[in-house]
Parts: C-alpha cells; structure tokens; sequence
C-alpha cells in the first residue's frame, strides 16, 4: 500500500509536492508502471488527474497531445496521424491500452517502449512544466513532470514494427523509421529502435551512413543495424537473438518508409 496520495489542481502545485516529498514520490497518469508488481512501492502519488493533461489538439506547432491521453485515445482520435496509431496498436492488450498514457510511458522510459520509437522518428518534443525539449534529449536526463508531447506536422513517411512473444506480451524489441525521398536517394533517415540499450535509441551513425544513398539491399542495411546495437541477455531473450530481430525490424522499417514515399502516410 502506497502511504500517501495527493491530487494537486496545477503543474506548480505538482511541482512543489515533489520537491517537498522527494524521490520516492512519483508522479501518477494511467498507473500501469506503478502498479506494476514488480515495480518499487513508490512513498506517495501525487496525481495528475486534476490538471487536464488528457486533451489532443491541434496547433500551430503540431498535434499537442496530453501527458495523460491514453494509447486508446490515440487510435481513436481523428487528428492523430496513422503512423502514431500504428505504433499504439503495437500495445495489443485493449485493457492496457484504455488505462497506459503517453506520458506515462515517456516517464518510464523503459527499453522495449512502443510510442517512444515514434516519437523519436517523428522529432516529437516534451512539453514540461517550464521548457521545451526533444523527446531524445528527455530520454537520457533526469525523470520531470511531462505536460504535453508537440508531434510536428511532416510530409515524412513512417515505418513500424515490433516483436513479443504472444500478443497480449510487451514487445520485446521495437522499431521505428521515418524519411524523405529524393529520387532514389533517402534524405534525413531516422531509425529509432527499443529493446536493445536502457532506453529507446536512435542509430545515428546507420542514419548517416543511409543520408543520400539509395536504399540498400536488407541484408546489407542488416548488417549496418546489427553492428550498431548493443542488447544484453535477459529472460525475454539473448542479446544474440534481440540483435537478430533488431536487424530484421530495423531493415524492414526503413524500407517500409521509403515505399510510402509520395503517400504521405503520417502526415496532416
């Protein structure tokens, strides 16, 4: 049992909580990761219920989307592009998806994500609480309060794809990629790929290596992904066979990208 909850009506009341209550008070959207039993019993909740984070709009800046929206409320949402409701559908348990949130999973930050690839592709950023930041900069620092995400209007396309053991699991490696094309050339390829370090990455340097190339053949872009990821053993599999399905996904996400070139699939 958690020893205190607290619902505060602002994100500066949200705030000061925290700085009162200190680390072991953790911040509450949906509750799928603290309710997690396997997780650490956190010493408070303070709840983000009150504060009207559960809104999707669409600005000048992009689609704004609520820490506290569902994966449910994105596939259902008109305004959400197709490639984020793609990779919300990659959470496939329906249960899960009424309650997890996105900035829930942003805040967890954990490996294996199934938004957070997207996100990245789509050079989405994290609206806190005084400032503004790219998702992948979010990713490495330190855990803030998430207001809002800014996903920009794009004439990229996307490409999508997960792994798990059975379909109500959590994915066990998740890929996402995102590109334009000139001819035959890919420009500004991004691929971000989950399951394969502490935290969703991005492959910077198989990005540079794919900018203003055409699309190679998969075995070879493979074996560039391959090289470029790092998993480690654990009960879900071994580091070998997560590099394997890496490499797999990976090529087959960017390839997916650049057939759906000139469709604009993704894009509003």
């Amino acid at each position: 049992m958690v020893p205190a909850y607290h619902r505060p009506a602002s994100a500066s009341e949200a705030m000061q909580l925290k700085s009162k209550l200190g680390p072991g008070a953790v911040f509450l959207a949906g509750g799928t990761e603290v309710n997690n039993l396997h997780a650490p019993r956190p010493a408070a909740l303070i709840d983000l219920a009150g504060l009207g984070l559960d809104k999707i709009e669409t600005t000048a800046d992009g689609l704004r989307i609520g820490a506290r929206v569902t994966f449910q409320q994105l596939i259902e949402h008109p305004a959400v592009p197709e490639f984020l409701k793609t990779a919300a559908h990659q959470m496939t348990n329906r249960n899960i998806r009424n309650v997890a949130t996105v900035g829930g999973q942003l805040g967890a930050n954990k490996s294996c994500a199934d938004l957070i690839p997207a996100l990245l592709a789509a050079e989405a950023r994290v609206v806190l609480a005084d400032r503004e930041m790219p998702v992948e900069a979010f990713l490495t620092g330190a855990p803030e309060l998430i207001i809002a995400i800014i996903v920009p209007t794009t004439n990229r396309t996307f490409g999508l794809a997960s792994h798990s053991r059975t379909a109500s699991d959590i994915s066990i490696v998740t890929a996402a990629a995102s590109l334009t094309l000139d001819g035959d050339m890919l420009r500004q390829p991004m691929l971000a790929i989950g399951g394969v370090a502490p935290h969703v990455v991005r492959l910077h340097e198989v990005e540079k290596s794919l900018d203003g190339k055409p699309l190679p053949s998969p075995e070879h872009l493979e074996s560039l992904i391959a090289g470029a990821v790092h998993p480690i053993d654990d009960l879900r599999g071994s580091a070998a066979f997560k590099r394997q399905i890496a490499a797999v996904l990976g090529a087959r996400v960017v390839k997916a990208a650049a057939a759906q070139t000139g469709s604009r699939k993704g894009a509003r």
